[in-house]
């Protein structure tokens, strides 16, 4: 298991770091880490990312999970750096997700669960909440907004007009999180703006 890396940030043996980092494993393969390879602080920065390679499509939320615990085994330390799942409600089973982030929890981790889809978040860059009834329609309705993004190839969308927009989805995202302290949200809603809220402060955003 590897951790996706940008060039510059390998360690050698008996040095000391001084950054710290925002270790990231996703259930997605393609749209999640296109998103936030589009948020990358500066390596200026004492704040940086680490995404965690999915090179299987594994995306069970055990299975995140997982990732994430060996990446950190092998490289991280929870005294300084976060750990965060970026999973979906999908179709899972409740129990198995609210398992999951329970584990996460334990293990010091912290979860950004989407209801129903990772989609759910980009959209809400663009446009306000509205009725969806189900993944599919959320990704179908983001197809029409988002230039070059296509529900069957999930990646190739235009990432500007997602910087352009993050503050806009992290207020509206918070907005429609009624119940932050339930593990799965009952209804519609995305945490990953706990995630982007830890990180906006590091990095440079366009100015309209």
């Amino acid at each position: 298991m590897t951790c996706r890396r940008r060039k510059g940030f390998s360690r050698k043996v008996g040095f000391e770091r001084t950054k710290r980092f925002l270790v990231i494993a996703m259930e997605g393969a393609v749209t999640e880490p296109t998103y936030f390879e589009a948020f990358w602080p500066p390596r200026e920065s004492e704040v940086q990312i680490k995404l965690v390679n999915n090179p299987g499509h594994k995306s069970h939320p055990k299975e995140v999970l997982q990732r994430l615990k060996t990446c950190f085994t092998k490289s991280y330390d929870l005294k300084r750096d976060q750990g965060w799942m970026v999973i979906d409600r999908d179709a899972w089973p409740e129990q198995e997700l609210r398992e999951a982030c329970t584990d996460a929890g334990k293990a010091g981790f912290r979860v950004a669960l989407s209801n129903p889809c990772f989609e759910l978040w980009l959209y809400l860059h663009l446009r306000n909440m509205r009725a969806f009834s189900g993944r599919h329609d959320c990704q179908n309705k983001l197809a029409g907004i988002l230039p070059g993004y296509q529900p069957d190839k999930k990646g190739g969308y235009e990432e500007e007009a997602l910087r352009k927009g993050v503050h806009d989805a992290v207020r509206r995202a918070e907005l429609l999180d009624t119940t932050p302290n339930e593990p799965v949200p009952p209804e519609y809603a995305t945490r990953v703006y706990c995630l982007m809220r830890e990180l906006l402060p590091y990095i440079a955003l366009p100015v309209d």
